[in-house]
């Protein structure tokens, strides 16, 4: 069902409070009710809205508020900014953020049938809340907080008072109906180990969250990500397989402006789903995606060689080592050798031959010594091989220690995999005269 902005106040939401006796979870949803409660009183008296907000909503906000506010750095003024400013806005989500008795009869089933799969004594508590748009949500230990405001809107959402842009494309893939599977989801999270080591690792952690509460809610999961991904799967493999082991995360999660974000999660969700769907034992094969070590990077690997994803039947060891063999290394520079001590002035240009082809970008940063250090004045491009990259330099002292370095960041093969080194520094001192 869409929803239009309102231009009337609804009448103030039922006060819900779950109970979920058969793994001790607990859904708490009072704040919500506090929240409109406040807002109501608001716009009747906007001249007391800090004493209405302070008395009718933060005096009685529930532990997971409290946790969520100093997590997340937001206070009262921040909720106040927000309901002058976005008027519309709240008005349009307000029926989205209602905790229907339906919705947690379907979170608590899914959460019973989550001990069947993953066994555990949590004593962690759902915390449904309204967060000044500061967060959809995250973990406190054991517990989760969520804030509806930003995960329960659709397209009919009123956006266009947001400043923000990453605010107005926040709900362009998402509706209500989602709020069963972020929740199970986002509870997941709260079972496995902190960290992730990069794009592969995060890849799982997140995509698994996605399998698993399918299997819990016994129910396709819907996302945008895995409607494109499933559409463009091949390309989807190829363009991961360049950068699975970069820490370029954002060119897979939270990337809101690309066409089609966060394909991380689908990438992780078909290897957490093949790597069940190949384990004999699925129970032990559930206890392993959810403790996966995310800082590890060889059992990262071990765990994607596992789910046979890439379909060649490769080792861990083989996956890291042909990763390693695309990476693009500098092989040498040709006007003096790295770390010269006596180079001359009189050079114009400084010419580095990469090892294979390289894209046209490139990162270049200046060292710690700073800008009086830097001897670079333009990047003039590579040559018809893309494999000579020749950089312009400034007009260089005598006697001087000169350095920069090139960055991982854009640089990479011409086949997508990024420079093998996080920072790689270029250093020479020039000829005394």
């Amino acid at each position: 069902m869409k929803y239009k902005p309102m231009k009337r106040i609804l009448p103030v939401l039922a006060v819900l409070t779950f109970f979920n006796y058969s793994n001790a979870q607990k859904i708490i949803s009072t704040d919500i009710n506090n929240f409109w409660m406040a807002y109501d009183s608001i716009q009747k008296n906007k001249s007391n809205e800090s004493e209405i907000l302070e008395t009718l909503f933060l005096n009685k906000k529930t532990d997971g508020l409290k946790a969520f506010m100093e997590i997340k750095k937001f206070g009262k003024e921040d909720y106040l900014n927000a309901i002058e400013k976005y008027p519309n806005f709240w008005n349009s989500i307000r029926p989205n953020t209602s905790i229907d008795a339906k919705k947690i009869k379907t979170i608590n089933t899914a959460f019973r049938k989550l001990e069947k799969l993953y066994p555990n004594n949590s004593k962690g508590t759902i915390y449904y809340t309204i967060g000044a748009l500061k967060s959809g949500g995250t973990t406190n230990k054991e517990d989760l907080l969520l804030g509806v405001e930003k995960i329960t809107g659709n397209q009919n959402t009123f956006v266009s008072e947001f400043e923000n842009e990453n605010l107005r494309k926040m709900f362009l893939f998402t509706n209500p109906s989602q709020l069963e599977q972020v929740t199970v989801h986002e509870f997941i999270h709260t079972f496995q180990k902190n960290g992730e080591i990069n794009v592969l690792s995060k890849a799982i952690k997140e995509g698994s969250c996605d399998f698993i509460a399918e299997l819990a809610l016994n129910k396709k999961f819907t996302a945008h990500y895995l409607d494109y991904g499933f559409k463009n799967y091949e390309k989807v493999k190829f363009d991961f397989k360049s950068e699975m082991f970069s820490k370029k995360l954002e060119n897979w999660f939270y990337n809101g402006n690309a066409k089609n974000p966060d394909l991380g999660y689908f990438v992780g969700y078909v290897i957490s789903k093949k790597y069940y769907e190949n384990s004999t034992n699925k129970k032990a094969a559930i206890k392993n995606i959810i403790e996966l070590d995310f800082n590890n990077e060889l059992d990262v690997c071990q765990f994607l060689a596992a789910s046979d994803y890439f379909e060649d039947k490769k080792s861990a060891e083989q996956i890291l080592s042909e990763y390693q063999e695309h990476q693009p290394k500098l092989i040498k520079i040709i006007e003096f050798e790295n770390g010269s001590r006596n180079v001359s002035t009189s050079i114009k240009k400084i010419q580095m031959v990469f090892s294979k082809p390289m894209n046209e970008k490139v990162s270049i940063n200046f060292s710690k010594n700073g800008k009086e250090h830097f001897p670079l004045k333009n990047i003039v491009g590579l040559d018809d091989s893309k494999t000579i990259l020749t950089l312009e330099t400034t007009d260089l002292n005598s006697d001087t220690e000169y350095d920069f370095y090139i960055t991982d960041r854009a640089t990479k093969s011409e086949d997508g995999y990024p420079f093998d080194t996080g920072e790689y520094k270029i250093s020479f001192k020039t000829e005394k005269k």
